[in-house]
């Protein structure tokens, strides 16, 4: 997700690559960076960590333009995933898919496509989904000026429209769900009048309950992609949500029941740069939440965290991602585990991603991780990137009684580890053949099993199942509550994990021996892009996917892990105009697609291009 979390993408590790503040990858289509990039040799790259894994889907499932899978739900004993397809991405697929799929399955390894793409819509690029009182709603993201549309269905396989148009404006074009007091919410992005906020009691009539940019012009949107295991935090009975002011500085309102807002923050609190203010995780009775920056590529500063005992009254914590400089930890991620809160910190993305001819503007900068008992003093686990500069992304989520980290990495692929106590780490998966175009992935957790979600913008996305059960199975009742029973380590036979409606996966490559990554108090690590001694050990965790966003918009994602995947990055897909076409037209920052009169972009809150 894969994904290291900025915001929170599909599941915590699962959008590492797509959630609401995330980190992105820069998408240039035009122009060349100063240091052409070179893909490491086989013999140099670290070979994959595939045993006890089977792939399962592959090129997208039927279409290499599938290139994430950034949302998903659980609904009637199926686990439901939206791709994202769009025009952006057939510059690096080839292909001319509009529409994103939505596709289900009952194991992890048979799937089947509900519907067509974009449910009929090819501008509906891709689905938000949730469930609410018994029903699965996908929310349509539509950037092409048609407005979101709202579908639902109570079987899993027949979706009925019930919104069409953006409540009436086109300009509504992306929506971030949630349930609050039994309220079905939608905060809905709209670069051209401001974000607003609707609610419906019963899933079908909605009303508006904020307009007009929250009653400020520069409020553009929403910091989320909806997470079914992570929601935004409720804090003494009030639920916070992050907002993008790109104008003025990212804010954070609250509300009690979903219907009656306030704003408790604003102006980036200690910066106007700091265009989103994303509450995160409550720890030691108070709220966290962090500030991410916008501004231009190569100025770029660290994210800021901050804290609240009372979601009034703000102390700041971190400043400037640790003073490290420009494009370093620009995002970031909180997790608590066995009593201490462990802070995970991702740079920019330095590719530039031109299909023909790919560059880096700087070489990759490793992420960092942090653990603290106070959320004040901080004590670095490990060295950066764990001993490889080129994981320079990251995101976490737990796990049972484990702590798991999802890394992105397109050098030496993208990778899943896992720890008992936050200091010794071991390897659990890294994804074979790495290339220039992948943007990260992330595992999620289906009937015991994981299932790791490689973004890729020109391949289309893959799905790796492990042949094992590893947690404990939830069995989901039809009224939403949940039963455990142990299942122990029974193995599931997967076969070829074939689709009905996509193609069929091909086992997973065997990876070799064992080894653990970690140390002592300090956490050393040594060094993933040379090799650990040792050898591999098939280990399964669950992380973050990544969102492909803008600099201030995603990083599952992201994107968390089961919250996208965790942190690393998960959005539509997204890229600059090419030769030919208007820069007008496209987000500059992050890709998205303008509609004719947007002022701002509606995913990362960039003004608009004259």
């Amino acid at each position: 997700m894969a994904v290291l979390d900025g915001k929170r993408g599909c599941s915590r590790l699962l959008p590492l690559t797509l959630c609401s503040l995330m980190l992105t990858s820069l998408l240039v289509l035009c122009g060349v960076g100063p240091n052409p990039w070179r893909f490491p040799s086989a013999a140099a790259a670290p070979p994959p960590l595939t045993e006890g894994w089977t792939q399962v889907i592959k090129g997208g499932f039927t279409d290499p333009n599938n290139s994430y899978a950034p949302t998903w739900a659980k609904f009637k004993d199926y686990l439901y995933l939206s791709t994202a397809a769009n025009e952006s991405g057939s510059v690096f697929s080839g292909s001319s898919k509009a529409g994103g799929d939505i596709w289900r399955t009952g194991d992890g390894a048979k799937w089947e496509q509900i519907g067509t793409a974009g449910l009929g819509n090819p501008h509906n690029n891709l689905f938000q989904l949730i469930v609410y009182h018994d029903q699965l709603y996908a929310i349509s993201n539509n950037i092409n000026d048609h407005g979101i549309e709202i579908w639902v269905t109570s079987n899993g396989t027949e979706f009925a429209k019930i919104e069409d148009g953006g409540f009436g404006d086109k300009n509504n074009d992306w929506a971030f769900p949630f349930v609050f007091h039994d309220r079905l919410i939608l905060a809905v992005s709209n670069g051209e009048t401001g974000g607003e906020i609707w609610v419906s009691e019963d899933g079908r009539n909605f009303q508006r309950v904020i307009d007009g940019g929250m009653g400020h012009p520069g409020v553009t949107g929403f910091a989320g992609f909806a997470d079914p295991e992570h929601p935004d935090p409720v804090f003494q009975g009030m639920l916070y949500l992050g907002v993008s002011n790109p104008a003025g500085g990212g804010e954070i309102w609250r509300s009690p029941d979903g219907l009656s807002w306030e704003r408790v923050a604003e102006k980036g609190l200690t910066r106007s740069n700091t265009i989103v203010l994303s509450p995160d995780i409550v720890y030691g009775n108070q709220l966290y939440a962090f500030g991410t920056a916008g501004g231009t590529l190569d100025n770029l500063p660290g994210f800021d965290l901050f804290r609240s005992s009372d979601g009034k009254r703000w102390e700041q914590v971190v400043d400037d991602g640790f003073g490290l400089g420009k494009e370093r930890n620009v995002q970031g991620d909180l997790v608590e585990f066995k009593g201490r809160l462990y802070l995970t910190s991702s740079n920019m993305d330095p590719r530039l991603l031109n299909p023909a001819n790919p560059t880096e503007r700087y070489s990759p900068k490793g992420f960092q991780l942090r653990s603290s008992e106070d959320g004040k003093t901080w004590m670095q686990v490990g060295q950066d990137g764990f001993g490889a500069s080129t994981s320079f992304m990251a995101g976490m989520d737990v796990k049972g009684d484990t702590l798991h980290l999802v890394v992105f990495d397109y050098h030496a692929g993208s990778q899943l580890w896992r720890s008992n106590d936050g200091q010794k780490w071991d390897l659990a998966f890294r994804e074979p053949d790495p290339n220039f175009f992948q943007e990260g992935g992330g595992p999620l957790e289906f009937k015991g099993h994981f299932l790791w979600i490689s973004n890729d913008l020109k391949n289309g996305l893959e799905i790796w199942r492990t042949n094992e059960e590893w947690l404990t199975v939830e069995t989901t009742t039809s009224a939403g509550a949940s039963t455990t029973g142990s299942t122990g380590t029974a193995t599931s036979a997967s076969g070829t994990g074939s689709t009905e409606g996509g193609q069929g996966g091909t086992s997973g490559s065997d990876a070799g021996g064992g080894s653990t990554v970690g140390g002592n108090g300090a956490g050393s690590s040594q060094s993933a892009a040379s090799g650990i001694s040792g050898g591999w050990v098939a280990l399964i965790a669950v992380l973050v996917v990544l969102v492909v966003g803008a600099i201030a918009a995603v990083v599952y994602l992201a994107l968390r892990m089961n919250r996208g995947p965790a942190g690393v990055a998960a959005s539509a897909v997204s890229r600059a105009p090419s030769a030919g076409e208007s820069n007008a037209k496209y987000c500059s920052e992050c890709g998205t697609a303008l509609g004719e009169d947007a002022k701002f972009c509606s995913r990362c809150g960039r003004p608009r291009d004259q």
